[in-house]
């Protein structure tokens, strides 16, 4: 890591160590005040452009805050606001709005009706902190091609559907029975939804990344704690074994998630491949992370005040959302179809787009 990203991860724990100590009860909702902090100091808008209000940066910087954020466990959707929300604001030229803002694709449309005003219909599925949040930002399609959308959560056309994941967090649906609104802005000519899912998919393998680290760390200090005939767990091989193992998969889940980032960067073939291989990688290795580091924790680890339950409701709720592992796979099948079946063409000459492929959002 460069020492501007050291320095940024150093300032996202400072703030973020002011928060109550992580443990697996489920989060009373969005916490505001976190998202408020973070707000003023710019860290929420870390990949917007400067004259939109952001700071300027990358979704490397923004990778930053969102593996930060998943380490701590924290209640706040900085995922959805930089990986989702800023690519399409981004685009479109269009500021942020103030206050806790969470965004998703979804299968939404705006018809203009009068004086800049647009009637948005559609529903969305599983959105975090929806019905906390003041905001969603959210692709859509009009009548003269692709947009986003700022939509209040507020409005009174707007019906939720209240759910939660395995970890309490909120997951909210919403059907929009004509929601106005006259923060609909143009998109270039992409596919935005699609983009918006990859984006999403890179997100969460990041969050996946943070709460892995932070079960390999519960469990080393677990046993070299804990002491059963005489000696810490530690100093047993086999559970040496275990670890050895566990730190193994962790330090893959980071490193797929860290090549999904720098692909974003890029304007190559290869961005759809590195996001899908990061995300089913992280998605396949939830399981053994989460049974490792209970079995290594014992009856203790089960219990709602010990620190590792927050981590693997995550890893085993995240593993599913923006595609699990089998659905990934299949988008990888489906990339080397494009290329004739060449794995290795693909592979190894991933920025050279085939004929015919399909052009992304940002090239």
């Amino acid at each position: 890591m460069s020492d501007h990203l050291e320095d940024l991860a150093e300032a996202v724990r400072g703030v973020l160590s002011s928060r109550r100590p992580v443990d697996a009860t489920a989060p009373a909702g969005l916490d505001t005040a976190l998202w408020k902090e973070l707000e003023q100091l710019g860290f929420t808008s870390l990949a917007l452009p400067e004259e939109l209000g952001g700071g300027g940066g990358t979704v490397r910087d923004a990778a930053v805050l969102v593996r930060e954020a998943a380490s701590a466990c924290a209640a706040v959707p900085v995922a959805e606001a930089a990986f989702v929300a800023a690519p399409m604001l981004a685009a479109a030229g269009a500021r942020p709005p103030n206050g806790p803002l969470t965004a998703a694709p979804g299968d939404l449309y705006a018809e203009p009706v009068h004086g800049g005003t647009w009637r948005i219909t559609g529903s969305l599925s599983r959105v975090p902190w929806l019905r906390s949040a003041g905001h969603v930002v959210t692709p859509v399609t009009t009548p003269d091609g692709p947009a986003v959308a700022v939509v209040p959560v507020g409005h009174r056309l707007l019906r939720l559907v209240e759910g939660t994941d395995l970890a309490g967090e909120q997951r909210d649906g919403a059907v929009l029975e004509g929601v106005e609104t006259d923060q609909v802005f143009p998109l270039p000519a992409g596919t935005w939804r699609r983009d918006a899912e990859l984006y999403g998919a890179a997100a969460r393998a990041l969050q996946m990344a943070g709460a892995a680290r932070g079960v390999l760390e519960a469990t080393l200090r677990h046993v070299g704690e804990r002491v059963q005939f005489g000696r810490p767990l530690v100093r047993f091989q086999a559970v040496q074994h275990q670890l050895a193992a566990l730190a193994a998969d962790v330090v893959t889940v980071e490193v797929s998630a860290d090549a999904a980032i720098l692909a974003l960067l890029r304007t190559g073939y290869d961005r759809e491949l590195m996001v899908a291989s990061a995300k089913a990688e992280a998605s396949a290795l939830a399981r053994s992370v989460a049974a490792v580091g209970h079995q290594l924790h014992g009856a203790i680890g089960f219990t709602m005040e010990h620190r590792l339950g927050a981590y693997t409701r995550r890893l085993w709720s995240w593993r599913d959302e923006y595609g699990n592992e089998l659905y990934w796979h299949r988008r990888i099948a489906e990339l080397v179809a494009d290329r004739g079946g060449d794995v290795w063409g693909l592979v190894a000459d991933a920025d050279r787009r085939p004929e015919g492929a399909q052009v992304h959002v940002g090239d």
